[in-house]
């Protein structure tokens, strides 16, 4: 008997994971709907169907080399985001299970686009302890030898605390291992919640156990994203090409919600996290990596004294020769920037200056 594979998905980074569809149709689109968003069924040559969402997300470059693959070269459509590679429907409509050498042949393309980067991405962090008695803030940066992915994790401890350092250490490099591992940011923050709630067996209570922020990043030689995900107030920033920077993340915090609701916000609202590692929601995202010039990770230690002293992030990213540099001027200036009689938080900068393609 021929082993086969249920179904394969298949991210434009190529990554390839498998999925297992229930018998019926109706239940096996909804499965693929779980990952592809208003799917369509292209017919991969006799032994595959790829279901690829409506010209959504960054062309799928490792689909298509499948397609390629499968059909010894005709040419693919336009594949964009990720896809979900089934079998044939049998007389009934369900699709059947994705054969061992169509399923081969998906991996053997996926793995044409992996490799690592030539020349490593020039990273560098700067912390300054502030006015505050403990140094909360961890980072973590983090290389996957298998696939030659890249991590690197900023974590902003709740309080300040010996409990919530320890918290903010032990964390960021398990978030940066993962990441670096599966590629996906948001799925590492995930796990970390788990572990956080388990190392707490029955007693956790999200209102008195250590927890953190946290922003956390991904790239990929094979791929031409940059994975994020992040909870609660700390930021990501991309510099472009033109020199101005890009917040890629929203706030998780109680000032957002009030903001909207037009109330008046103290000088501590911001330490308010509507979000952390331990509890709320946990936000994710990608960008193109040749429209960011520099990637930026940060602590509110960093961004809000420039915010309220009008200081451009930007213009410091900008004007910064290097990631040490630019790390280096993030943190000093938000340190000076901090209003007279208001303690300085914990700040942390960390800088990702990429190689060339």
């Amino acid at each position: 008997m021929i082993a086969t594979t249920p179904a394969l998905l298949l991210q434009p980074d190529g990554q390839v994971e498998e999925l297992i569809l229930d018998s019926r149709r109706a239940d096996q689109l909804r499965c693929i709907g779980f990952h592809v968003d208003d799917a369509r069924a292209y017919t991969l040559g006799r032994r595959a169907v790829v279901h690829v969402g409506r010209n959504r997300g960054t062309v799928n470059n490792a689909a298509r080399q499948a397609w390629m693959s499968v059909t010894s070269g005709s040419r693919p459509p336009i594949l964009r985001g990720p896809v979900v590679i089934t079998g044939p429907a049998d007389r009934a409509g369900d699709f059947t299970p994705l054969p061992a050498l169509s399923a081969e042949a998906v991996r053997r393309a996926s793995r044409l686009l992996s490799g690592t980067f030539a020349v490593a991405p020039d990273v560098s962090v700067a912390q300054h302890i502030g006015g505050r008695t403990h140094q909360c803030d961890a980072f973590a940066v983090k290389r996957d030898k298998g696939s030659g992915r890249w991590a690197f994790a900023v974590l902003d401890g709740v309080n300040d605390s010996l409990e919530a350092r320890s918290f903010a250490r032990t964390f960021a490099p398990r978030i940066a291992r993962a990441a670096a591992l599966h590629g996906n940011p948001a799925r590492a923050l995930a796990v970390a919640r788990v572990q956080a709630r388990n190392d707490s067996r029955w007693n956790f209570d999200p209102t008195i156990k250590p927890s953190a922020v946290a922003v956390v990043a991904v790239t990929d030689h094979r791929s031409p994203l940059v994975r994020f995900a992040w909870c609660g107030a700390a930021r990501a920033y991309r510099l472009t090409p033109i020199g101005t920077a890009v917040l890629l993340t929203r706030d998780h915090s109680r000032p957002e919600r009030w903001r909207a609701r037009g109330r008046t916000l103290g000088p501590y609202a911001r330490d308010f996290p509507a979000s952390c590692l331990t509890q709320g929601p946990i936000g994710s995202g990608d960008v193109e990596r040749i429209y960011a010039r520099r990637l930026l990770l940060c602590t509110d230690g960093v961004y809000a004294p420039l915010e309220e002293q009008g200081c451009g992030i930007g213009d410091i990213l900008d004007l910064a020769t290097d990631a040490k540099d630019a790390a280096t001027m993030c943190v000093g200036d938000a340190v000076k920037a901090a209003r007279r009689g208001q303690v300085p938080d914990n700040a942390t900068a960390l800088v990702v200056d990429f190689p060339p393609n």
